[in-house]
């Protein structure tokens, strides 16, 4: 029993090195310039009273949920494309896609649509070649591991984890980064917080 205990031990922890290794790579090999352009365009969108709007499937939609809400906590207009509460989209708003591939469905009609309308469009991928990466405006490239190469990469995280939780490390940190550029406090955070959840 202790053995088996050990073995669970081991892994989790190899697991998590393996997860925070990535977030490590990522760190210093995101290209900052593109992160700058769109925190740019974050805040033209905030100062001009326009909106962004967030998409992915699966995994990477629940990361971008997050970062809608974050975004709604500093007070900049925002929605996750698809909930039932969704704006009209116009040639003014943001869109920003989440898909390490690039090549998911409902995310490349999505950025088609947007692309006809007219509005930016950023895309957070492992794939800037792909379909979306043609149609974005700002690519910013996250090492992970996308559902593509999930079956031949061998990870001890599983399926996308690697490139989820490394856009979702991402985010958060713009996250702190709009809150350091807007002057916003946890305490102006928790008066924007749902009161009846």
């Amino acid at each position: 029993m202790n053995n088996k205990k050990n073995e669970i031990e081991i892994r989790i922890k190899d697991t998590m090195r393996e997860i925070s290794d990535k977030i490590l790579f990522n760190t210093e090999n995101l290209d900052y310039q593109k992160i700058q352009n769109f925190l740019n365009l974050i805040l033209e969108m905030f100062t001009s009273g326009k909106r962004i709007f967030v998409y992915g499937a699966g995994r990477s939609g629940l990361i971008g949920s997050c970062f809608a809400q974050r975004l709604m906590h500093l007070g900049i207009n925002s929605c996750f494309v698809s909930d039932a509460v969704t704006y009209r989209y116009t040639s003014d708003d943001l869109l920003l896609i989440i898909s390490g591939s690039g090549e998911t469905t409902s995310p490349v009609a999505i950025a088609e649509k947007a692309k006809k309308i007219g509005g930016k469009i950023v895309l957070l991928t492992g794939n800037p070649k792909s379909t979306i990466g043609k149609l974005a405006d700002i690519i910013i490239k996250i090492e992970g591991k996308s559902k593509e190469k999930a079956i031949a990469q061998k990870t001890l995280a599983p399926y996308t984890s690697l490139f989820d939780i490394s856009a979702l490390a991402l985010l958060d940190s713009i996250g702190g980064t709009l809150m350091n550029i807007l002057s916003i406090t946890e305490r102006d955070i928790d008066n924007r917080h749902a009161s009846i959840e």
